[in-house]
Formats: C-alpha cells, sequence, structure tokens
C-alpha cells in the first residue's frame, strides 16, 4: 500500500436532527397509489383465461438446418434419436444422445449442433425447450455418393427429459415429421434479476462462474475491488444472504479470485433478489442471492473440467440402474500459493471445495437425495490468519409428487468454522470468530390449488451449537441458539395480464439467552399495460436475527452487527420489450434498514436501469447504470454510509467472431465511498494545532476493466474443449480504501494493492 497524492476535504458538518432525507416512503406515495389502481383496471378489464395452462406457449421452429454428411464407415439406413436443448435466443446449447453410439452419431451431433431455431416463447417472452427428434440417414446410392438430408422423425415413444405440457409442429421440409417440444416456463420471481447457466460463462472478469455475474447487475458494489462481497443497494454485507437450493451458506465466494464455493456446472440458475424477496427466504435485512443446483441426469453421463492459472475443478454424473440412481461428484483446488507469494511475500492464499451428490427416483416418481458439500478459505498475513472460512453441509431431501405440485421434506446438518482479524503493520489484530455444528429440518409445499393460482408454504427448525462466539474483545459464552419459522405466499394470476403474490413469513429465535419473533408481510404484483410493456411493484418487511455476520477479509463487525436489524424495502419497476432482441428495466427503490436496539437507521434510496440483450446472441451484452443515496443516522447524528456509492456503472459487451471464437470486455466504474477523518487544522493541511477537526469528503472513483477471448472444438458425441484467455482488471487500476493524516504531510489518500488475475485456461466437457 501507499500514499497517492493529497485530496482538499470539506469540514464535516454533520445534521444534529434525525432523518435529514426525506422519507423514503413519501417519495414514493404516488407510484403506490398508480400501481394500485392500474391492478384494479387490470381486474376490470381482462379478460379471464386458464393462467397456468398458458395459452400463449409457443414452441420453437426450425429456422436453419445444415445437412449431415453420411459417415464413411457407415452401412445402409440408420436412426439416431437425439435431445436438442433449443436455449432462449434458438441455439442448440446441449445435445444427448439416446440409445447407444454408432458410426451416425457423430454425423448426427456435428450437423444439429448447427441448427438455428427461432425460441419457444412463454407469454411472448422466449424460454429454453427440450426437443426430442430422429435423424435418419439413408444409404447413398453407387453414384454419385451424395450426402442425405437429415429427416425429423416422430420421437421415440417415452417422457421428454423437460416435464411440461408438449406442444407439436411440423417441420419445414418434412411435413409428415414433427418435433416434440417440452417447454420449461418456469416461474419468474417478480422484482428478480434471474441469471441463466447459459449467459454466464461469457461474462468477462467472472471466468464462467454463474455467481460472479451479479457484480455486473443494477445496485451491487464490491466491499473492494476482487473481494467477491457486495453492498446491494447501500446496504452492508452483512446483511447479504446467500443460498444454495434453499440451504443458508455463510459465504458464496472464495477469497481472492473469487471463484464462487459452488461447481460452476452444477449450477442451473442464479437469482438476485435486490429486495422484498419471495416469503421462502428469510434472517437476512438486505438482499438474498439463491442459487438452484441443475436436476439429476437420468438419461447420461456428462461432466466437465477447467483448468486455470490460480485454480483447477471438475465435475462427473452418471446415471445408474437405467437411471433410477445417478451419482456426481465435483471439487475445485486453489494453488494460488505460488501466485500470491511472487505478488506479495507477506500474503499466502488457498482454497477448496467439494460437492457430492447421490439420487433416486422411486417406482412412483418420488425422489431421494443425499447433497454434501463444503469449502474452506485461507488468507493469511506475516504467519497470522486475516480472514480463515470453513462450511460443511449435509443435506438430505425426499420429494414426494401431489398431482400438480410437490411436497419436500429435508434435513440439513452443517458445520461452521470462520475467522477474521483486523491486521496490524506487525500482523497481529483484533478478531472475530464463530465455531460451531447445527442443525434444520424443514418441509416446503408447491401446489397449484386451481388454473391461476400456485400456493407454496413451508417451516422450518433450527439448531445452531456455538463453541466460540468472539467479537473483538468480547467473547460470548458457549450456548445453542434456537431459530425457527414457516411462510407462506399465492402466486395468482386473476388474468393474463395480472399477477399478484402476497405471503407472510413469520420467524422466531433465541439468540444468546433472548427470544424476539418477527412477522415479516410481503406483496408483489405485475401488470401488463401493452404487450411487452409491463409494471413491476414489491413491497415487504425482512428481519435478521444479531448473530448473522458475512466474514469479510480485514473487517471487524460494527457495533450495528450485534443487534437484531428490521428492513422496510420498496421498490416500482417498468419492463420493456425492444427491438432486436433487447429488453429495459428501470426501477425506482427505497430501503429503511433499523436496528432498535443502538438507535440506529439507514436510508437507501435510488434508480436502476437496466438495458439487456442476451450474450448467446452475436452481438450481446447489457448496460446496468445505479443512481443512488445512502445515508445511515446513529446518536443523532446522520452521515453517509460506507456502502454510499452516487454512481454505478456496468458495461458487458460479447461477440461471436465466428468458427466458434468469442470475444468479451467488461467495464466497471463506481463513485468513491465516503471518508471521515480526524486532522489538527481546517484543511487537513500539514501544521500543528491544538484543536481537532473532523471533516469528511468523498474518495477518488475507481475504474476496472476486464477482457475474455474464448475459441470452441466440438466433437463427437457433444464432447467440446474450449481455450481462454482472461484477465481481471486488465489495466491494473488500484481501488481508494481510506485515508491517512499526519501533521508532516497533512490528508492523503491510502490505495489498496491492485489486482490483477491473468489467466490462461483449458475447459472441455462431454
Amino acid at each position: 500500500r501507499e500514499n497517492a497524492g493529497v485530496q482538499q476535504p470539506r469540514t464535516f458538518d454533520v445534521p444534529r436532527r434525525r432523518g435529514h432525507m426525506p422519507s423514503v416512503w413519501r417519495r414514493f406515495r404516488v407510484l403506490r397509489a398508480a400501481r394500485a389502481a392500474l391492478i384494479v383496471v387490470g381486474l376490470l378489464t381482462a379478460r379471464r383465461q386458464d393462467a397456468w395452462a398458458d395459452p400463449e406457449l409457443v414452441p420453437p421452429r426450425p429456422r436453419e438446418r445444415t445437412e449431415a454428411t453420411y459417415p464413411p464407415d457407415g452401412k445402409g439406413d440408420a436412426r439416431v434419436v437425439l435431445v436438442l436443448l433449443v436455449d432462449a435466443s434458438g441455439a442448440v446449447a446441449d445435445v444427448a444422445v439416446q440409445g447407444e453410439p454408432s458410426p451416425f452419431t457423430e454425423a448426427a451431433v456435428a450437423a444439429v449442433k448447427t441448427w438455428s431455431f427461432v425460441p419457444a416463447t412463454r407469454n411472448g417472452a422466449p424460454v429454453s425447450a427440450r426437443i426430442s427428434a430422429v435423424v435418419t440417414f439413408r444409404a447413398p446410392a453407387p453414384e454419385p455418393p451424395p450426402p442425405s438430408v437429415p429427416l425429423l422423425e416422430p420421437p421415440v415413444s417415452g417422457p421428454l427429459p423437460a416435464a411440461a405440457s408438449p406442444a407439436t409442429v411440423a417441420t419445414a421440409d418434412s411435413p409428415d415429421g414433427v418435433i416434440e417440444v417440452a417447454a420449461k416456463g418456469e416461474h419468474e420471481e417478480l422484482g428478480t434479476i434471474h441469471v441463466p447457466r447459459a449467459e454466464t460463462r461469457f461474462v468477462p472478469g467472472a471466468f464462467g462462474d454463474p455467481f460472479r455475474v451479479v457484480e455486473a447487475l443494477p445496485g451491487m458494489s464490491p466491499w473492494s475491488s476482487g473481494a467477491p462481497y457486495f453492498y446491494v443497494r447501500g446496504i452492508a454485507p452483512e446483511n447479504v444472504g446467500y443460498f444454495i437450493d434453499g440451504v443458508k451458506i455463510p459465504i458464496l465466494f472464495h477469497v481472492g479470485s473469487g471463484p464462487s464455493t459452488i461447481a460452476p456446472a452444477l449450477v442451473d440458475s442464479v437469482d438476485l433478489f435486490p429486495a422484498a424477496y419471495p416469503a421462502r427466504y428469510g434472517r437476512f435485512a438486505g438482499a438474498v442471492i439463491a442459487g438452484e443446483t441443475t436436476a439429476p441426469n437420468e438419461d447420461h453421463a456428462h461432466g466437465e473440467f477447467q483448468v486455470r492459472v490460480f485454480d483447477a475443478a471438475a465435475m462427473a454424473e452418471t446415471p445408474l440402474d437405467d437411471g433410477r440412481d445417478t451419482v456426481l461428484a465435483a471439487a475445485r483446488y486453489g494453488y494460488t500459493g505460488l501466485i500470491t507469494s511472487l505478488i506479495d511475500r507477506d500474503f499466502s492464499l488457498a482454497y477448496w471445495d467439494y460437492q457430492v451428490r447421490l439420487s433416486h427416483r422411486f417406482a412412483s416418481g418420488d425422489h431421494l437425495s443425499l447433497f454434501l458439500f463444503g469449502s474452506y478459505d485461507s488468507l493469511r498475513n506475516l504467519g497470522s490468519p486475516v480472514f480463515q472460512v470453513q462450511y460443511h453441509r449435509a443435506d438430505v431431501r425426499y420429494d414426494h409428487r401431489l398431482g400438480d405440485g410437490n411436497l419436500r421434506l429435508a434435513a440439513t446438518l452443517s458445520y461452521d468454522d470462520s475467522l477474521t482479524a483486523l491486521q496490524t503493520d506487525t500482523g497481529a489484530g483484533a478478531q472475530a470468530a464463530l465455531r460451531g455444528p447445527g442443525g434444520r429440518i424443514r418441509a416446503e409445499l408447491d401446489q397449484h390449488v386451481s388454473d391461476g393460482a400456485w400456493v407454496r408454504a413451508g417451516a422450518d427448525l433450527g439448531l445452531t451449537r456455538f463453541d466460540l462466539d468472539r467479537y473483538a474483545d468480547v467473547v460470548y459464552a458457549p450456548r445453542t441458539d434456537v431459530v425457527g419459522g414457516a411462510y407462506a405466499d399465492v402466486v395468482w394470476r386473476p388474468t393474463r395480464r395480472v399477477e399478484v403474490v402476497p405471503g407472510v413469513r413469520v420467524d422466531a429465535y433465541r439468540v444468546r439467552g433472548e427470544a424476539t419473533w418477527a412477522p415479516q408481510p410481503r406483496l408483489s404484483a405485475k401488470v401488463k399495460l401493452l404487450p411487452g410493456v409491463a409494471l413491476i411493484s414489491a413491497l415487504g418487511v425482512a428481519h435478521q436475527e444479531p448473530t448473522d455476520e458475512v466474514f469479510v477479509p480485514e473487517k471487524l463487525p460494527q457495533p450495528i452487527d450485534e443487534a437484531a436489524r428490521q428492513s422496510y424495502q420498496y421498490s416500482e419497476a417498468a419492463e420493456v420489450r425492444l427491438p432486436a432482441k433487447m429488453q429495459f428495466r428501470a426501477t425506482g427503490f427505497a430501503t429503511v434498514l433499523r436496528a432498535e436496539a443502538l438507535h440506529a437507521e439507514e436510508q437507501s434510496a435510488g434508480v436502476e436501469l437496466f438495458l439487456h440483450r442476451d450474450l448467446t446472441e452475436r452481438l450481446g451484452g447489457f448496460v446496468s447504470y445505479t443512481l443512488s443515496r445512502s445515508v445511515t443516522t446513529m446518536a443523532g447524528q446522520t452521515a453517509r454510509s460506507p456502502g454510499d456509492r452516487t454512481h454505478l456503472l456496468s458495461l458487458v459487451l460479447g461477440y461471436d467472431l465466428g468458427r466458434r471464437w468469442r470475444v468479451g470486455a467488461r467495464f466497471l466504474y463506481e463513485s468513491g465511498a465516503p471518508y471521515e477523518q480526524t486532522c489538527q487544522t481546517p484543511d487537513c493541511s500539514p501544521g500543528m494545532s491544538a484543536k481537532l477537526y473532523a471533516v469528511s469528503g468523498t474518495l477518488p472513483p475507481f475504474y476496472r476493466l476486464d477482457f475474455r477471448v474464448e475459441k470452441r472444438w466440438l466433437f463427437a458425441s457433444g464432447r467440446w474443449l474450449a481455450g481462454t484467455v482472461e484477465c481481471f482488471n486488465t489495466l491494473g487500476s488500484a481501488q481508494a480504501s481510506g485515508t491517512n493524516y499526519s501533521p508532516e504531510t497533512g490528508l492523503g489518500v491510502r490505495y489498496s494493492s491492485a489486482i490483477v488475475l491473468p489467466s490462461v485456461g483449458v475447459e472441455g466437457g462431454f
């Protein structure tokens, strides 16, 4: 670290009244009234229809198809049964071969991977779909031997791998053949930003990791560049919850280069809930980042691997007993010690993670699975731990089909061991730590009760034994905390143009010998004004117990972290579908976070703009911009919050050069964080004075540029290989982390060491 320049501050004039920022609720009074009126109008004017059997489900239609070449070693006629995954852009994202491979398999797979479709749509929005088809080869005539044209025939009997109502469509050049389609069309939560895995591998700087993409979404500001902990709409990382399949974990990202603690190939999708999230999630007063894993693949064995400069990862899954059983194993190991020692000999860094999943399908269609996963991180300075976190989870689930619904019963065993320290120049410092085993049981019900109503409900009960609970100089006695809760909401579509989701969650705690309970009502609604134009509203209350803490390197919990918190969250968004497959969303938001025991309150409000075009397009990407203000009031004084960033801008672009070459870049810009410094002169200039002056200001802004280049090769039976060149923080930008003052030199800006991560990698799969 080094001092780089002097910034002239302004005098810190602290208002003495609470709530100097206008009430965030009054700001949106007109919007709330407009939202209610629009819902009423939609209910009165829209024609009632079968919302869940959705008549707007349109299957994909063939657009371009390449002829399959008759293989040289082939003999006679042949039929190759394939299952194609057509993504929301119309491209063939995956090919699975049913039955035994043959000399014709490679030719069939190579041909269909170049096909293009008009994508399936649900309610006018593109969705992914699976197509079951048969490519038929006819033996060529002796003179001359021309290649045959693939014909799409009716698929073989049996269910498709995606669960939905099938639809059929005749092919353009084969009137007798049909394509059977199962469009996924899962319900997308209102107010979320949904990230499908098909796009994530194209985002530069994310290293193909679905969870790292959230950094570029609206309202997201890294705690520090390269550290995978985020302020969300100005709210601190301590209030952000991480979930995998509904299981809470303490951290979602490894320290350092920051890959997620879950194998990318195991992640099906990621949802960012900035506020007012569904009732299923709770016990966090800020945002929620939730990931869902892929369903067990009962059709064929598959896997992926990744080798990079700083780590290696692999995942493989295979079906057994004709698909009734599946076994999955994945792991990542970071060999970063050598790299960090070259950059800074005082630091050492190591991390690893693992995932194992066993599943069994009963004859009734019920599923039983065991999911084991965990991770370890260690960052040390001069031999002393700065950041050391490990967690382990064992989750047993039983899914029982209930007609048009599902009941899940699950039990989770956990173990957490976390340590963070505020380092000094000597490597010593105060510490915070949590350690102990825990357990949780839960029940979750999803049930369609009518054509336009879907009920979701659940309850859980958990115990955590804290063998160690330490915050700085305060050490709490070993104890067992109890937490339980129940939730319910209804996804109600009275018409095709209106969707309303009322819900409530109630949590009860016994923490450090004190008991409390917290009701948390929530409401969201979506109204389609015009084709391609919709308004989305979300309002909710969230509560957080005092012991939750995200362990961030070189950061200790603040006093507000040791008290229960409750937040009031509101947002109003407008979504518009634009030409050229673009989508635009504008969101106004307001959040009030309170810690009543400390008489502390944090207010955050702003506007988010998000323009998106699928990265699976030849030219795709997105632009996200956030204009916001976040302030904290404590002990009667109000000042800007540590997470306040007036401007946040992310620009992501990717371009397909053809021949499976793809390039991309990401640019990040954020305003500087606020600072407060005590000086001996009014302007913090060099000099001596008996009087102390409190001054405040804004640190210099930060920007970062990432890039990625990828070349991909496709082989028979769906095998693929890719070479990547990627760099995080290409320009080596350093981020201002604070200020320091001395009477001799005055006020200086302190910068963190720039984190630059160049990587050359090899990826592959089958």
